[in-house]
């Protein structure tokens, strides 16, 4: 039997398939850190209970939600790109599988012909041995 000529580069693509596999696992933990930290954030917003009642404390308030909610609106936005990396990963990992399934389909291809081409052979000599057989006159 011959090799599938093209086993090196199932293997090449398989190998892509993997790492693209591994930076979507990476972009998905990413995301979902950047998601909790949001939260987190949120939840430290909502904290800031009744301001006190000094001028002083008043600014000290104002100034703790204005940089609360700067940094919030940077976590968005921060998690918007997050998500549009997890999207690329997704599509380059869909794109992977594809072509690993297509060199896969054909190494199927590839092994199913030469299985036939085998069996073929083998049909053929175990011919020519019963013809001699019958030519020579020993049939079972």
């Amino acid at each position: 039997m011959k090799g599938f000529r093209l086993d090196g580069l199932l293997r090449v693509r398989r190998a892509q398939e993997e790492r693209t596999a591994s930076v979507l696992a990476a972009r998905t933990a990413r995301l979902r850190d950047s998601e909790a930290l949001r939260s987190r954030a949120m939840r430290e917003l909502a904290a800031f209970g009744e301001p006190g009642t000094t001028l002083e404390a008043l600014r000290a308030v104002a100034a703790a939600r204005a940089s609360s909610e700067a940094m919030l609106a940077e976590l968005r936005l921060a998690g918007a790109r997050l998500e549009d990396e997890v999207d690329e990963a997704r599509l380059a990992l869909g794109e992977a599988r594809r072509r690993v399934r297509t060199l896969e389909r054909l190494e199927q291809a590839h092994r199913s012909a030469e299985q036939e081409a085998e069996l073929k052979h083998e049909q053929n000599r175990l011919d020519e041995i019963a013809s001699g057989r019958v030519a020579r006159g020993e049939e079972d």
